[in-house]
């Protein structure tokens, strides 16, 4: 954990100290970086490889290279291996039974630098559900040239799903496919009732454990 703090103190500090002597982004620069920013997180969502692929390829520089503390030990450096890597963690996903899943951008894009050495920083969160659990959420840094990504380094938390559907009121009407929180679980009702997941077990679906903790 003491090394990822530091490494995240020491990427801010890099990241506030854009270089003075640099050319400044312009306002239409910085559009297209951010672009390609939202196209590389846009690319987590989409399931078909090749439509990946050319997404990544559209956003980042070759040799563009990810990590996050999951990557560990692995050379994750082009276009073809991200998208593997974000193929594997779909696959996760499903197995998980958090899905369909989401992973949206939270935050404005910070970018700071010149078009030869550009810093990026934005908050991300995933969820899943239809939004009834949340994930995971953290903040990735990176690095940019010629308006693409060289780089994007994730810092984030235990992916420890998290409940964010209401909670199941007594005497609320609830109908076909709504979502509540119940007794650490998302629950989806199959069609009108008024009962609890507990007491009606026919009209509601549990679907996934999760939890309350902040």
């Amino acid at each position: 954990m003491k090394s990822i703090q530091a490494a995240i103190l020491l990427t801010s500090l890099s990241f506030a100290s854009a270089n003075s002597a640099a050319q400044p982004l312009t306002e239409s620069e910085v559009k297209i970086l951010k672009q390609n920013v939202v196209t590389y997180m846009s690319a987590w969502n989409v399931l078909d490889e090749s439509e990946r692929v050319s997404m990544l390829e559209k956003a980042t520089n070759p040799g563009f290279v990810y990590q996050d503390p999951s990557s560990a030990g692995y050379a994750i450096n082009n276009a073809q291996l991200v998208s593997n890597w974000i193929g594997g963690f779909q696959g996760q996903m499903r197995d998980y039974g958090l899905w369909p899943y989401d992973a949206t951008l939270v935050s404005n894009i910070e970018v700071h630098g010149s078009v030869d050495s550009a810093n990026i920083r934005f908050n991300w969160h995933i969820t899943a559900l239809g939004g009834a659990v949340s994930v995971a959420e953290g903040v990735d840094y990176g690095t940019a040239s010629n308006l693409k990504l060289n780089s994007i380094t994730g810092f984030f938390g235990a992916l420890t799903p998290k409940c964010q559907s209401p909670d199941w009121q007594l005497g609320e009407t609830y109908v076909s496919d709504s979502l509540v929180t119940y007794k650490d679980a998302i629950y989806q009702a199959k069609w009108w009732t008024q009962a609890s997941p507990e007491e009606d077990t026919e009209v509601w679906v549990k679907l996934h454990d999760c939890t309350h903790e902040i």
